[in-house]
């Protein structure tokens, strides 16, 4: 990105964790966090959600509104995005899934 990186910041009261990669959690516990990974965040990926934490980032550290309503914009668009963490290893739910599914396919086709 062309765009620099935010270094000033603003600690959250409470960090957002979001999943990253293949079970992988990363928690944003800043202002500057928060816009740093806006600002990388895929173009092709960018919505009104999107726009809507960018703007709230902004208007935060313009003072222009609390800093809570930054955080609460980003964990709309992390929610909306599919990333925000929810503790579940997806490793682990898809084998969980899995042994559900052939569980109730052996409870409906029992051997004879």
């Amino acid at each position: 990105m062309n765009e620099a990186l935010v270094t000033s910041d603003m600690p959250l009261r409470a960090p957002v964790a979001i999943a990253v990669g293949a079970g992988f959690k990363r928690e944003i516990a800043s202002l500057a966090a928060m816009q740093n990974f806006l600002k990388e965040w895929p173009l092709a990926m960018r919505g009104e959600c999107y726009c809507a934490a960018v703007q709230a980032c902004e208007a935060a550290r313009a003072d222009e509104t609390e800093l809570e309503e930054a955080r609460q914009a980003f964990l709309s668009f992390a929610r909306k995005a599919g990333i925000l963490w929810t503790g579940v290893d997806p490793v682990t739910a898809l084998r969980e899934a899995k042994i559900r599914r052939v569980r109730a396919r052996r409870e409906s086709h029992p051997r004879q």
